[in-house]
C-alpha cells in the first residue's frame, strides 16, 4: 500500500510544479550552507509569453562567524526548454531550474540546491 501511495505522490508532484510555472507570476528560492556561510538565492518570475519570463534575482551571503552580510541583485530573462527553465540573470550569471525542482547556479555568490516554488498566495 505504501508503494502505491508513494507512486501516486511522485506522479502528482510533476504537474504541481508545472502548475506553479503556468501562473502569471511565481517565485523560486533556495538556501545553501557552506560551512559557517549561508547563501540564499531568490527569483521572481513574471510571464512575458508562453514559456518566457522576466526575472528579478537576488543572492545573499551571511557569515555566521563574523556577522558579515552581502547582497547582489540582477535581472534578466528565462525560457523553458526541454522541461528546464534556463535563466540569464545579468550580473548574477546563469541558472537552471531543473524539472525535479533543483536550482543550479554558475555564480559563487548564489545558492544551488532544492528550490521551493510558489506563487505568493
Amino acid at each position: 500500500m505504501r508503494v502505491i501511495l508513494l507512486a501516486v505522490a511522485l506522479v502528482a508532484a510533476g504537474p504541481a510544479v508545472a502548475g506553479v510555472m503556468e501562473q502569471p507570476r511565481w517565485s523560486a528560492g533556495t538556501v545553501q550552507r557552506r560551512g559557517p556561510v549561508t547563501v540564499t538565492t531568490g527569483l521572481d518570475f513574471e510571464r512575458t509569453g508562453p514559456g518566457e519570463w522576466r526575472v528579478r534575482a537576488w543572492c545573499e551571503t551571511r557569515d555566521g562567524r563574523t556577522g558579515r552580510w552581502t547582497a547582489r541583485t540582477g535581472s534578466g530573462v528565462a525560457v523553458r526548454s526541454a522541461g528546464m527553465v534556463m535563466i540569464e540573470a545579468g550580473s548574477l550569471g546563469r541558472m537552471v531550474l531543473f524539472p525535479d525542482g533543483d536550482l543550479a547556479s554558475n555564480s559563487p555568490a548564489c545558492a544551488s540546491g532544492a528550490a521551493v516554488l510558489g506563487t505568493g498566495d
